[in-house]
């Protein structure tokens, strides 16, 4: 405990003036003696015995009275273990504000960033002396204010305009990044966090700051919160007329339940489907919904859950790219190798034109033109020169996927050229004797590329293979056919944003018979539909990620603009080298649109980051801790922030207790010395 004004406490010598007064009162007596006292004299004793403790308790009041009002007077402070220095030492204080999605949920109809603006005009108030202070946003990370606070001047935040952003914030990296560019060595030095608090700091956080005294203003906890978490074609083969398969999943994040929630479906602003349905919390429930898209071209949809206390994921807009032709390129050894596949692709083609194919005879490739394709099939290439793999790899990064049939070619394929491509590598060539074969079977049956042909048994439909390349198989392929002996004949090799589909066996009768099946047709038409929906362009990006758009070579000078979900319009600059448009951080949530010239080009949709869910919180027990329990004040929001501010720079103030205590001690000595002394009661 510590005083404000301690030469006040010299007046504790006052607590003797009590004591004082009555050794002065007492006087020098005569005895007398009579006759016949003896019953008086019994009589007198006991009474002197009461008298005496009345005294000595009065005593002892008034000089605790006098001790209470002294102590009061003097300032009485609880001190901590870092208390503020007084004001005419120097200070550096930091405000860092957390502006991110998750503080945009709104109790008592004013956001948790709204909250932290009526606080801070607070504590910027209660500084003392000169403070040089410096205010940060988490979302971008931005610096509003630096400059010196004097005692008494007054700053309006709202000057600052700290906009509600919709990004995930990296509140203790920024934290450390700050904090660490302080170079002032000031007595003082105070940190204040106003945040939701996403995460608990990392373990060597209270290492770093051992003179700095933190400030963390919490958030109240989420009542009310249902939230879209995710929708995604089940559907792989999107066609206009085509059945399309949604799945959603819906969480109530909240601890109450809720009942006869709407999930609403938009496709192109007409509303397509309705599910109703209750809640549990903390749970989640996942609905299938089945459309029609109607055309081709890119379908903007749009799932909404009625409004709660976090309205930020109660709508997702996405984008379904729906293709109108493919553009497909045949490069094959010789004429017979292009006669079965041009067969077979005008079978998929038909009337309507799907397809534009073109056939190309190369025996060597040396050079390849793929801007406007959208699947390139190969046909057991020979070689492949080193610009061509650059260019297929640009082709592969682009979203372009590769069909390809794999022969007596392979195994003089360099390695170069299957490790650029991810190929898988040969180990030998196989074939069968006599009238002997294997058989194909299933690997993957959930593959999308299998799902709804519309055969009654596969099996019988797959080929008889006669010869084939054994290979082994890279991390990541995905086998999904296979001989009766195990070994793949039927991968998925992943790349970035594309893939290409691997045959351990070409279409020749001299090693299979995969052309007089009935699965060829609908399984290269699956393929093509696969590879050409490509939604690179479509795919839904994270808020503050990049996002990256390919553009046709033939645009590539066009004016080409974006349009904001807020509907401003910016200007955008190719990336002439990777022929697409990259997108710098996306900050606002919903959907934008490309467009080249006047002209629209695709679409996509933002979306929240998992961090920024509010039920995702670190809590004081997980936070204190970690910064050190005698550096760090956790300030609920129900609590008075320049009280628990005051208290832990200056200590907790005592005069009122003292107080209480000299104004007990009054009305006990008032009591007192009103009472009669045969009142008082002796114990024997």
């Amino acid at each position: 405990m510590s005083f404000l004004f301690p030469n006040i406490l010299w007046g504790l010598a006052a607590t003797s003036l009590p004591l004082i007064i009555h050794l002065i009162s007492l006087r020098q007596t005569k005895t007398v003696d009579f006759s016949s006292i003896r019953h008086i004299q019994a009589l007198e004793n006991e009474t002197i015995r009461k008298l005496k403790i009345r005294q000595w308790l009065l005593i002892a009041l008034r000089m605790g009275i006098i001790t209470a009002l002294v102590l009061m007077i003097s300032g009485p402070i609880l001190t901590n273990d870092s208390p503020w220095i007084p004001s005419e030492k120097e200070s550096t204080a930091i405000i860092i504000i957390d502006n991110s999605a998750s503080m945009s949920v709104t109790r008592d109809r004013h956001s948790y960033l709204d909250k932290v603006k009526i606080d801070l005009p607070n504590i910027i108030a209660g500084f003392n002396g000169l403070v040089k202070l410096q205010v940060y946003q988490t979302t971008p990370v931005k610096q509003i204010y630096n400059g010196v606070i004097e005692e008494g001047m007054t700053i309006n935040p709202t000057i600052w305009n700290i906009p509600q952003a919709f990004g995930r914030d990296k509140l203790w990296f920024i934290a450390d990044s700050v904090l660490k560019s302080i170079t002032n060595p000031a007595v003082n030095k105070e940190c204040y966090i106003l945040s939701d608090f996403p995460t608990p700091p990392p373990s060597n956080f209270s290492t770093e700051f051992t003179d700095w005294q933190f400030y963390l203003l919490g958030q109240e906890p989420l009542v009310d919160n249902v939230s879209i978490s995710n929708i995604s074609a089940i559907s792989q083969i999107k066609l206009p007329n085509h059945l399309l398969k949604l799945n959603t999943k819906i969480d109530n994040m909240g601890p109450i339940e809720r009942r006869n929630v709407p999930v609403e479906l938009y496709l192109n602003k007409e509303r397509v489907g309705q599910i109703v349905s209750h809640f549990q919390p903390q749970r989640s429930k996942e609905f299938l919904f089945q459309v029609y898209p109607g055309k081709s071209g890119v379908i903007r949809g749009k799932l909404i859950i009625p409004r709660d206390d976090y309205s930020l994921d109660d709508i997702q807009t996405f984008e379904l790219t729906i293709p109108e032709q493919i553009t497909c390129k045949v490069i094959a050894n010789s004429q017979d190798e292009t006669f079965l596949l041009k067969t077979v692709l005008e079978s998929i083609s038909g009337k309507d034109r799907f397809l534009d194919v073109e056939l190309k005879v190369m025996n060597r490739i040396e050079r390849i033109y793929l801007d406007e394709t959208d699947i390139l099939i190969l046909q057991d290439p020979k070689y492949l020169s080193p610009s061509v793999i650059e260019s297929i790899k640009r082709f592969l990064g682009g979203g372009g996927s590769i069909l390809w049939f794999s022969g007596e070619n392979y195994a003089g394929l360099t390695q170069i050229t299957k490790s650029n491509l991810k190929l898988p590598k040969f180990i030998e060539n196989v074939q069968v004797a006599g009238e002997s074969y294997f058989s194909v079977d299933v690997t993957d049956r959930d593959n999308p590329i299998l799902q709804e042909l519309n055969l009654r048994d596969v099996s019988a439909a797959l080929p008889q293979v006669y010869q084939y390349n054994r290979i082994e198989n890279r991390v990541g392929h995905k086998s999904i056919l296979s001989l009766n002996n195990n070994d793949p004949f039927f991968i998925e090799i992943p790349h970035t944003g594309s893939q290409i589909y691997f045959f351990a066996s070409p279409l020749d009768l001299r090693w299979n018979d995969f052309s007089m099946k009935g699965i060829l047709i609908p399984l290269i038409h699956r393929l093509l539909i696969l590879s050409a929906s490509n939604e690179i362009n479509t795919a839904i990006v994270e808020v503050g990620q990049e996002k990256y758009i390919k553009i046709k070579k033939d645009l590539i000078n066009a004016q080409w603009s974006l349009l904001t979900p807020s509907g401003n319009k910016v200007l955008l600059v190719p990336d002439y080298n990777r022929e697409a448009l990259i997108i710098d951080r996306i900050q606002e949530l919903g959907s934008y649109e490309v467009f080249a010239g006047d002209e629209s080009y695709t679409a996509f949709s933002s979306k929240l980051s998992p961090f920024e869910k509010p039920s995702l919180r670190a809590q004081a027990d997980e936070v204190i801790p970690i910064i050190g329990e005698n550096r760090a004040v956790w300030i609920n929001p129900d609590k008075n922030i320049n009280e628990m501010i005051i208290n832990q720079r200056q200590g907790r103030a005592l005069w009122r207790t003292f107080l209480i205590i000299a104004i007990a001690f009054m009305l006990l000595e008032s009591y007192l010395s009103r009472m009669r002394p045969e009142a008082i009661k002796l114990k024997s």
